[in-house]
């Protein structure tokens, strides 16, 4: 009878700790997704990082998130592309966000969808716009005589205003 006990004890000390164990787990996948980065808000005080320029039409603006936490503002996506050309440590970066066009709000700068074209009269010249929504930019482009970008084109576009 005593090692009857004993194992039912035992069980329930393990369906104990399995209990803690998936409690401690969600309760870290918890904190991780609360963590994500977000973009930081503009500031009418904001200047752009790359051309000191401050930070007039959020329909243009662009920023990146280091892994630090720290944020770099831009006016302009081509000052953001340019910025970026001259950085060594770009492993350092976390994400990247950029304002919708036509709403001004924030996007995750890797989903969203770009249009160049030397109509789009940006604050430095660099001519690229964001859209959340594909079609929107694909109309953009085809009312602006544009084309579009994948957002590693666009960084690859560093010192090519208006092209």
């Amino acid at each position: 009878m005593m090692k009857h006990e004993l194992t039912r004890a035992l069980s329930r000390a393990a369906r104990r700790s399995v209990a803690a164990a998936l409690l401690a787990a969600f309760l870290l996948l918890a904190a991780c997704q609360s963590a994500a980065l977000k973009p930081v808000e503009l500031l009418p005080e904001d200047m752009c990082a790359f051309c000191r320029m401050a930070l007039s039409e959020r329909k243009y603006a662009a920023e990146f998130i280091t892994k630090d936490g720290d944020a770099f503002k831009f006016d302009d996506l081509g000052c953001m592309a340019d910025y970026i050309a001259g950085k060594k440590n770009r492993d350092q970066i976390a994400a990247f966000f950029v304002a919708d066009f036509e709403s001004k709000e924030w996007l995750n700068a890797e989903t969203a969808h770009f249009v160049s074209s030397a109509k789009f009269q940006t604050p430095m010249s660099g001519g690229i716009v964001a859209f959340k929504d594909k079609t929107r930019a694909e109309a953009a482009a085809a009312a602006n005589n544009g084309r579009l970008l994948s957002f590693a084109e666009v960084i690859s576009r560093a010192g090519k205003a208006g092209e």
